[in-house]
C-alpha cells in the first residue's frame, strides 16, 4: 500500500495521521495471519525501537472504533486484528494455529439469507463471522 493510500485510509477513519500510526497500520495490511497486539508490535519496534507497546495496543484500539479493523478472539483467546472488513470467513489451522481469510460470495450470500428468513428472537444479527477449522494439507 503506498503512502498516500494508507494517509488516506487512517484519515478516512477520522484518525489524525501520524507516523506511528502509518507503521502500525501498513504492518496490520501487510500481515495475513491476523496479528495480535504483541505480534504487531515486534513487527514495528526493530524499525521504529522509540513506538511504546502502549501506543502500539492504544492505536490498534483507536482503528477498531474508527471501523478501519475488526478485532476476534482466536481458539486460544488471543486477541486479533484483521484489516479486511468486507464479509469473510476464515480458515484456522489446529495444527500449526495459523489464520487465514476464505472468501466465498456464496457461502456469505447464503449465511445472509439463511439469518434473514430465520431471525433469532430479541436479536438482531448485524454480521456473520465464520471461522473453519481443520488442518492444512
Amino acid at each position: 500500500m503506498d503512502f498516500q493510500t494508507l494517509k488516506n485510509k487512517i484519515t478516512s477513519g477520522g484518525l489524525k495521521f501520524t507516523h506511528q500510526r502509518m507503521v502500525i497500520y501498513e504492518v496490520l495490511c501487510s500481515s495475513e495471519d491476523h496479528p495480535t497486539a504483541e505480534m504487531v508490535f515486534s513487527r514495528v519496534k526493530e524499525a521504529n525501537p522509540g513506538l511504546s507497546k502502549g501506543t502500539v495496543y492504544k492505536t490498534l484500539d483507536s482503528f477498531v472504533h474508527a471501523n478501519m479493523v475488526q478485532k476476534f478472539t482466536d481458539d486460544l483467546g488471543l486477541m486479533r486484528f484483521d484489516p479486511v472488513l468486507e464479509s469473510h470467513s476464515h480458515l484456522y489451522c489446529s495444527k500449526s494455529k495459523k489464520i487465514r481469510d476464505y472468501k466465498n460470495t456464496g457461502l456469505e450470500k447464503m449465511l445472509k439469507k439463511y439469518f434473514e428468513e430465520n431471525q433469532i428472537d430479541g436479536f438482531e444479527v448485524e454480521e456473520v463471522s465464520l471461522v473453519i477449522k481443520g488442518k492444512t494439507k
